[in-house]
């Protein structure tokens, strides 16, 4: 008999998921005997739920296809919460599969185990869209279109619930795949105001973001930024998309100074597949020209940037229908020139802030031992902030950072799942002591499934960015130190080989010798970075 769990593995193997991450619990048993019986799906088990959800996160990043989670009923899908808000910030595509409580029992509030009244009700605002299975019959197509929906249009999570009692019923005849689900798309819109005002300017500006990013469309920016030879502005998750050493790339757009003055010396900036959020652009006292905004839908149209001109509908398509209808520019040498002078201007600029700061010391040891197509993993703390302005990206994705949601405690596991997506491809990792305990639990898994990358620990004994905000706003500093446990006792007693360094020399070398072992290492940073580089720079 072929069960309604069977049903669902074999739904997700057809769609072409290869690896999922979860707990069993005593309310999925009858998934984990589907998946027990699919030796074509790998299951990593992780000890919690919420870093669960960040190494699909990663692992969705890195793979630019779908990262599965198993969870389940009430507090094992409350756990996810947390992570869902990063990654609908950050555009991943995660799907959440929970159990619920026997169908029959819904909404009965009985007492029965894990029963939370209304549990689909808590994930609305935190995914593109919520599937609750009530009925037998309901499986097949609902998941379906949970999977159709985390894989089309803006990338984001999605929510699949299903009862626990139904995993175990013989399931219906299978009639649909993933491919047969309709989804509406807008159509393309009318490109030819957007073609004339790009025309018109005389020194255009490209504003990157990271649904561009998702949607792989790194060569149609390069093609865009060369056409009209405009420089391009990132924001954080989206460098690389351009590479950082290309000449019209000039980084990440919150920074002031050098970049700054470019903003404002331009007359028109074309966003693409960036939301403008206030938290990435406004907040850093960003001032935009005239607006053209490309993204999926215009849910942020307008929200702190007035837009001349909105494209909205399939990114993909409206992008590359640009790089058609734009015209190469004829003489490009007076931008050109302009885009030259701005990059050694910032070139100079940061110089200038290295001889200040050796946390720009620490972050070339680290890129000068990483290939140039790897990845490095910033959780939110100081030397992750610096990184943010000033670690080379040269790839897409090169960079990766929970800046969806700004969590902590995001990058070692969301390493651990971009590691399982390339297991090839040089991950490192970078997270702060405060952040590290959120997930140190995971070197369990790491170790069970063989998966080896660096772990750098920065050690302050802080929760530092806070301390640096009080200081700032109350001139005090309160409850931000930290009792650590020895980190290199703590990877010890797990299995895993641990180093402790003090300088950038030794963190270079660490860092190599750690790369070169293919294993799980932790390097243990022992440094206190003051502050982060948003109040300067």
């Amino acid at each position: 008999m072929k069960t309604v769990a069977d049903q669902v593995v074999e739904i997700l193997k057809e769609a072409g998921v290869e690896v999922l991450f979860g707990i069993p619990s005593i309310h999925n048993l009858g998934l984990y005997e589907a998946l027990r019986k699919e030796p074509a799906i790998r299951h990593i088990l992780c000890r919690h739920e919420s870093t669960a959800t960040h190494m699909a996160d990663g692992y969705a990043r890195e793979s630019r296809m779908v990262g599965v989670v198993i969870t389940s009923t009430g507090p094992g899908a409350g756990y996810t919460v947390p992570a869902l808000q990063e990654a609908l910030g950050s555009s991943a595509h995660v799907l959440v599969i929970a159990t619920n409580i026997a169908s029959t029992k819904i909404g009965k509030r009985i007492g029965t185990l894990h029963e939370v009244t209304g549990q689909e009700e808590i994930f609305p605002n935190i995914t593109k869209g919520v599937f609750a299975v009530r009925t037998r019959s309901e499986v097949e197509d609902l998941t379906h279109k949970a999977l159709k929906t985390s894989l089309t249009g803006r990338p984001g999570p999605v929510y699949l619930e299903i009862p626990n009692d139904l995993l175990n019923m013989e399931a219906d005849e299978k009639r649909l795949s993933v491919k047969d689900v309709p989804l509406k798309q807008k159509p393309l819109p009318n490109l030819e105001k957007a073609t004339a005002l790009i025309g018109e300017a005389q020194n255009p500006l490209i504003f990157v973001g990271t649904a561009a990013l998702r949607a792989g469309l790194s060569e149609e920016v390069v093609a865009l930024a060369e056409t009209l030879v405009a420089p391009v502005l990132f924001t954080p998750s989206a460098r690389g998309m351009i590479p950082d050493d290309h000449p019209l790339a000039l980084g990440n757009g919150a920074r002031r100074g050098v970049i700054r003055e470019a903003v404002s010396s331009s007359d028109l900036v074309l966003a693409v597949g960036t939301r403008l959020r206030e938290v990435d652009a406004k907040r850093r006292g960003l001032v935009l020209p005239r607006l053209i905004h490309v993204d999926w839908d215009d849910q942020w149209i307008g929200k702190n940037f007035p837009a001349e001109i909105a494209l909205t509908g399939d990114l993909v398509q409206i992008v590359r229908a640009l790089v058609k209808e734009i015209d190469p520019l004829t003489n490009g040498e007076k931008r050109k020139a302009r885009v030259e002078g701005i990059v050694i201007n910032r070139q100079e600029e940061t110089s200038q802030i290295g001889k200040m700061h050796p946390e720009l010391a620490y972050l070339k040891a680290i890129r000068d031992v990483m290939p140039r197509v790897s990845t490095l993993v910033a959780d939110n703390t100081q030397l992750g902030y610096w990184s943010e302005y000033f670690y080379p990206s040269y790839f897409p994705g090169g960079w990766m950072g929970a800046k969806g949601s700004a969590i902590i405690g995001f990058a070692f596991a969301a390493a651990v799942g971009a590691k399982i997506a390339a297991p090839e491809k040089p991950v490192v990792a970078l997270i702060g002591d405060g952040g590290f305990l959120y997930s140190t639990q995971e070197l369990a898994t790491c170790v069970r499934h063989g998966i080896g990358f660096p772990l750098i620990v920065v050690n302050s004994q802080s929760y530092g960015i806070i301390g640096y905000l009080q200081k700032m706003f109350h001139q005090h500093e309160y409850e931000t130190r930290l009792e650590n446990p020895d980190f290199i006792q703590l990877a010890g007693a797990y299995g895993v080989e641990g180093s402790r360094v003090t300088s950038p020399a030794q963190l270079q070398d660490a860092l190599a010798d750690a790369l070169s072992s293919g294993k799980m290492r932790l390097i243990e940073l022992v440094e206190d970075f003051p502050e982060p580089p948003f109040a300067k720079y």
